[in-house]
Formats: structure tokens, C-alpha cells, sequence
């Protein structure tokens, strides 16, 4: 049974500056490579996941979901628009998460329906950097058991765990997952769903991952996360 809920993802990847397709002078930012830990994909693979619609000032969950709604019933164009924040060295960046966009040149038309509904857009700027995304959404997935959900979309797996991990907890422990682990081929992302009790999970993506591995990669990050072991290998 799949069950549509809301949460958010934090994850960090390499970020830049669109420069063509948008409104002229507005700051849209575009991540190439959108699952940096994942290393099946072949280059062709590597086109723009997300763009991000960088706005003046915060504006409330609910206004960006109703709007992102609406753009698209108005439209007629096929996309996920979620609010969230990026975060680049020492600057943040409220946005507008843009997904699921088959068509890359609609992305101005899609900026022009929010900007005629009351959304202001920074002014552009050259940006090339790494970013941590912090994006609220609603999920869609499905139970695999007790303790692992599958997106209903994607390749993508979440892991449940029993400790909310900071992102710089949570990037040590995942480092030490993979150290400790073969063929770790996978990208990993924090995230937490909210329903009758707050879930916090790691979110796994990889091409044709078993389950069995799937388990063997959840079993490692609650071992490490339960012996507070951050920063070296574990014994074999």
C-alpha cells in the first residue's frame, strides 16, 4: 500500500548557477550531479535533478505547496515544487525546489507563474559550490517491513533509525558505513517523516541494490550509530 506523508531530506551536493532558460537576472541554481555517492551512473545519466528557485525572503511551507499546485494546474506542466533552504559556506538561500521537470525549457514559465502570484527572486550570482539542501516534501512510499520504506517513484530506500543525527553526524557515520562496507556504490541522504510518530531515516539511493544488501547496509549504520563510532574502521 503506498502512503503519501510529509517530512524533509537534508543532503549535500555540487551546485551552480543556471545562466540560460530562466528569467534574465533572477538566481537559479542547478545540481549536475545529484546523487554524488552513487557511481553507476554513466555520464549521460548526468543531467540537472533539481533546480532551485532562490526568493527574497522565507515564505510559509503551506503558500509554496498551494502555489506549486496551482502553477501546475494552470500550466499544464509536470513537476515537484517543494520549499526548502540551501545552505553555501557561510550564506543561506531560501528556494523553491523544482523536480521532475522532463521539459528544461519550461523552467522560465514556471518562474513566470510564481513571480505573478506574489514570489520574488534574488538577483543572480555566480555560484559553483557544494550546498547542504534542507527540503521539505511530501513522500510517497511503501513499507518493505518494520523498518525499511520504498520510494513509490524512485530507486530510493529509507532505513529507519533510532537517533536524530546532526548533518555532521550523520555525513562521519556515513563515511564510516561505506569504509566498512564492499561495493558501497550508493548515495545517502538524511531525512525524517512525520505521521503518528516522528521517523528518522536514512534515505539510500542505488540502481538494482538487493535487499539483502540493502540490510547489511541498514544494519551497519545502526551499529555505528549505536556505539557512537565516527571516526575509525571497525575491527572485521
Amino acid at each position: 500500500m503506498i502512503l503519501e506523508t510529509f517530512g524533509s531530506i537534508i543532503k549535500e551536493e555540487q551546485l551552480q548557477t543556471v545562466t540560460q532558460g530562466i528569467i534574465p537576472h533572477t538566481l537559479v541554481l542547478e545540481n549536475k550531479d545529484p546523487f554524488p555517492g552513487y557511481y553507476g551512473a554513466e555520464p549521460s545519466d548526468k543531467v540537472p535533478d533539481s533546480f532551485f528557485l532562490a526568493m527574497t525572503q522565507k515564505e510559509s511551507t503551506e503558500k509554496i505547496l498551494r502555489l506549486a499546485h496551482i502553477v501546475r494546474r494552470n500550466s499544464n506542466i509536470i513537476f515537484e515544487g517543494s520549499p526548502g533552504c540551501v545552505c553555501i559556506y557561510n550564506d543561506t538561500y531560501q528556494v523553491i525546489r523544482i523536480r521532475g521537470l522532463s521539459d528544461f525549457s519550461r523552467l522560465h514559465e514556471i518562474q513566470h507563474y510564481f513571480r505573478d502570484s506574489g514570489i520574488h527572486f534574488m538577483k543572480s550570482k555566480k555560484i559553483e559550490a557544494p550546498g547542504i539542501i534542507h527540503i521539505k516534501k511530501i513522500f510517497r512510499v511503501e513499507a518493505l517491513d518494520d523498518t525499511m520504506l520504498k520510494d513509490s517513484d524512485r530507486d530510493m530506500y529509507y532505513l529507519k533509525i533510532e537517533k536524530q543525527l546532526t548533518w555532521s553526524h550523520f555525513r562521519s557515520v556515513t563515511a564510516q558505513v561505506k569504509n566498512n562496507l564492499p561495493n558501497a556504490s550508493f548515495d545517502a541522504a538524511l531525512a525524517i517523516i512525520y505521521g503518528s510518530e516522528v521517523l528518522d531515516l536514512v534515505r539510500i539511493y542505488s540502481k538494482n541494490i538487493s535487499i539483502d544488501y540493502l540490510r547489511e547496509v541498514h544494519h551497519k549504520y545502526n551499529e555505528i550509530i549505536s556505539r557512537g563510532i565516527y571516526g575509525q574502521k571497525l575491527p572485521a
